[in-house]
């Protein structure tokens, strides 16, 4: 069993690769790279061209893919005799196998007519959504008993559908050629004036289809999450699938506004294929969970709405972390004006730092729905909504996914889309990579998940010059250099906490004193990074002297926390970090203000 577990992984992968190779088939113009078939140029092996590669190349993982689910139906039907959900699901991949390497065939030698280009695609998503079906259900056991709450499964059903739908619109713009008929996103320019030329209304059907299946698609997946959010990989799988969303949605409108070459179009299918992949999984989950289950109970004040609306709100304001939000926006405004070198904007400020503080937000509710149950043993954590009954999980996640949305729209629309994509990056990075991930996993998790935090600047260069440059980056790493001793020092404060919470912060795991020589180690980095500005000439004499004078203070009290190894010096040192960068990136917006 263990071997054909395996097996469906290697194919679901390989059928993946499959599929987005195909996109960049089509974006690329390689579909009659090889003009014969199943041969190339009547060899073999083909000659070394661009166009001749690209189409070879996908017909060679064509040609693995098929091993694979071959090989996959085999043994279900030999091995796993005892499953027969795996055998069906192994059969019907086989069959859509046949289907789709006749039809690849004939696209080929009928010189690529639309009708059968677009059958090719949806036989190949159908073919990797079987295969991905298999694969999930070959990892969980079968189900057993009487589903007794199918809601679940079919708002994944209905998310799937979604996607699929969507999907063939997009083939339909590439079809036609109506890719490059709108110059402007979202709408085709001239305001909100139609065209009514056939290529621009295909594009814009696509965009008004995106819109709606978007929408369907959060929908539904929130309310899988509020049945089946108990479970760690439908959380794990619903956190992924709204990731491959929200980006889709960036390089569908970077693609427009920042003209992406052709061949990096296919980003565009292969994000679509990770949706598509991802409501598949669901679906197959939430049939299997949903046996037996039965939607959470929520606390009494939750459900009877009994609890004054100021309290309430203060609740959802403290989800969205402020006093994070606060710092997060100071750095953003440094990375504005030293990009500007100067003040830019009132309005592009105002814009920049509200849609930073909704993605912000975001990230924050979106953490405290994750690690609700560490936040419920941790004593410095036990009293925020979620652990103490105050919120329903499902109405964090649906709050933190809102303003996610919401800042990457207002971001998009009324800054640019760099900016939002940068800022969605930060968020998604932050959620999926460190909660989920790193926090739990790793002790230096706080190096790595730093950069989440390091993103802002990014945020407001991008915002100001359209694009990133070494300056930024500088603005980024003096961020991530000043995240491991923030956090440490915090981390020795309240050890008992997370190690009571199973989270390996470096105290918990090397000791303290291995940890209080490592916050020192990192202090100095970051006092040498931040030194880079001035190097580069970005900033002046008035930066160089603020940030000396603020990173000797920085220097001494860690130091004084190898010194002294209570907690009195390690909590001044985490006092004092905050105030450090809040009055680094300060004294960068007052540098620029004079020189300017």
């Amino acid at each position: 069993m263990r071997l054909f577990r395996l097996a469906t992984v290697a194919a679901a992968a390989v059928t993946y690769a499959l599929v987005v190779l195909g996109g960049v088939v089509r974006v690329s113009g390689s579909g009659l790279g090889c003009p014969d078939w199943p041969l190339c140029h009547g060899h073999l092996l083909p000659p070394l061209q661009l166009h001749v590669l690209i189409e070879y190349s996908h017909r060679t993982v064509a040609t693995l893919a098929s091993l694979l689910i071959v090989a996959t139906a085999l043994a279900a039907w030999l091995a796993v005799r005892n499953r027969p959900d795996l055998r069906l699901g192994a059969t019907i991949a086989a069959g859509l196998l046949i289907l789709q390497v006749g039809l690849g065939g004939i696209t080929v030698l009928l010189e690529l007519p639309s009708a059968i280009v677009l059958a090719h695609l949806a036989t190949a998503m159908a073919l990797l959504g079987a295969v991905c079906a298999t694969a999930a259900a070959a990892w969980m056991p079968e189900a057993t008993g009487t589903v007794n709450d199918r809601a679940g499964a079919h708002w994944a059903l209905a998310a799937a559908g979604a996607t699929y739908l969507l999907i063939l619109t997009g083939s339909l713009v590439t079809a036609t050629g109506a890719s490059s008929a709108c110059a402007a996103w979202p709408l085709c320019g001239g305001g909100l004036s139609l065209s009514l030329d056939r290529l621009p209304l295909v594009q814009l059907l696509h965009r008004g289809t995106a819109a709606a299946v978007g929408f369907i698609i959060v929908l539904s997946l929130v309310a899988v999450l509020r049945r089946l959010g108990e479970h760690r990989s439908v959380r794990l799988t619903s956190a992924l699938t709204l990731t491959a969303l929200a980006l889709q949605i960036a390089v569908g409108a970077a693609v427009v506004r920042l003209h992406l070459p052709a061949a990096l179009r296919g980003l565009h299918l292969a994000l679509a294929a990770a949706v598509w992949v991802g409501t598949v999984i669901l679906v197959v989950l939430a049939r299997r969970l949903s046996a037996g289950s039965e939607p959470a109970v929520l606390p009494a004040m939750e459900r009877h709405g009994s609890r004054p609306l100021g309290e309430v709100v203060l609740d959802y304001v403290s989800l969205a972390k402020p006093r994070i939000i606060a710092l997060l926006l100071v750095t953003a405004l440094g990375g504005m004006m030293i990009a500007q070198r100067g003040w830019p904007s009132t309005g592009l400020v105002l814009m920049t730092l509200l849609g930073g503080a909704l993605a912000a937000a975001s990230a924050g509710a979106i953490n405290c729905w994750i690690d609700r149950d560490i936040d419920r043993v941790m004593l410095r954590t036990r009293r925020r909504p979620l652990p103490a009954g105050r919120i329903a999980p499902s109405h964090a996640l649906t709050f933190g996914i809102a303003l996610g949305v919401l800042a990457f729209l207002l971001l998009a629309f009324e800054v640019n889309v760099l900016a939002a994509s940068l800022a969605v990056a930060g968020l998604l990075f932050y959620v999926l990579v460190y909660t989920l991930w790193l926090k739990r996993s790793t002790p230096q998790n706080i190096v790595i998940g730093g950069a989440a935090g390091a993103v802002p600047p990014l945020v407001g260069w991008a915002a100001v010059t359209h694009g990133l440059d070494l300056t930024a980056v500088y603005l980024f790493a003096i961020i991530v250099f000043w995240t491991p001793p923030h956090f440490w020092a915090l981390a020795l404060h309240t050890k008992a906490d997370y190690a009571r919470a199973r989270i390996p912060m470096l105290p918990v795991v090397v000791g303290e004193r291995q940890a209080r020589w490592q916050i020192l180690g990192y202090t100095l980095l970051l006092v040498a990074v931040t030194w880079m500005l001035f190097v580069t000439g970005s900033v002046g004499w008035i930066y160089l002297a603020g940030a000396t004078a603020l990173g000797a203070g920085f220097v001494f009290l860690a130091g004084q926390t190898v010194r002294d190894q209570g907690v009195r010096w390690s909590r001044r040192l985490f006092d004092y970090s905050i105030i450090y960068l809040a009055m680094l990136f300060g004294v960068i917006v007052v540098d620029r203000m004079v020189i300017t």
